[in-house]
């Protein structure tokens, strides 16, 4: 499979949650992916904050559950509130957060949170003149395609 269909699986993976996909996608790094990796004790070490806040959310996830709403909001909140160290790895981890924002997890009361936020954050930034409304689509475009990583 060439590297652009794989991702274009993984984001239909989110949009159907209860997707029997079994297929690793990484999106980033050594720890950022639907199912990435697919060995976790056989993974490398995070190469950087961004790898590391996948790595937490796959450990909290593999011991509460794969669409755990508590694991996806601690994760949400880690890579809203972190300072990343350029643009590009800002841009990569919004992008991770958006499709993190749009996945059901097991609480409806935890989607209804996770969705707020993520529409909160994306109008706080459109109002405040920090991003324009095409930055979403720009953020998903590089998920579907693999720009800038």
């Amino acid at each position: 499979m060439t590297g652009a269909l794989v991702k274009r699986l993984f984001i239909l993976a989110l949009l159907w949650p209860f997707s029997t996909m079994a297929q690793s996608v990484s999106v980033y790094g050594n720890w950022c992916g639907p199912n990435y990796p697919a060995t976790p004790a056989l993974a490398g070490p995070p190469i950087d904050a961004l790898d590391a806040a996948c790595m937490r959310h796959d450990i909290c996830t593999a011991q509460l559950g794969r669409f755990n709403c508590g694991c996806d909001l601690s994760f949400m909140t880690e890579l809203r509130t972190t300072r990343w160290q350029n643009p590009a790895i800002q841009s990569q981890a919004r992008g991770i957060y958006d499709a993190i924002a749009v996945l059901p997890c097991t609480d409806p009361f935890g989607t209804a949170q996770k969705q707020s936020l993520f529409m909160q954050d994306a109008m706080t930034d459109v109002f405040n003149g920090s991003a324009a409304p095409v930055d979403i689509m720009d953020r998903w475009r590089w998920l579907l395609n693999g720009v800038g990583g």
